[in-house]
């Protein structure tokens, strides 16, 4: 095995102070959603902010409404009430059924 193509450890650093998160680096932005089932309400007032890169765990017990979320966000459901914003662009509740 060669080392001509190996990276360092210090080639991997990376200095915080020249990092910069503006508000273009929000990826999903989620504010005040609700997602009912008919009387069931679902999902009351979820608030989710994840930057771009940034990795995520979604966890809780079953039935606690975390994949429901997870389809709202990919828009295979939608949701009733607040905000999903997704790469600056707001979802809106007008799925095409």
């Amino acid at each position: 095995m060669t080392t001509e193509n190996a990276v360092s450890a210090e080639d991997l650093k990376v200095d915080a102070k020249k990092m910069h998160i503006s508000t273009t680096d929000v990826a999903i932005d989620i504010v005040g959603m609700h997602k009912w089932y008919g009387e069931f309400h679902v999902l009351k007032d979820i608030n989710l902010k994840v930057m771009r890169g940034e990795r995520i765990v979604i966890c809780g017990p079953s039935g606690s409404g975390k994949s429901t979320m997870i389809r709202c966000i990919n828009r295979l459901e939608e949701h009733q009430k607040g905000k999903i914003i997704v790469d600056g662009k707001e979802l809106t509740n007008d799925l095409k059924k």
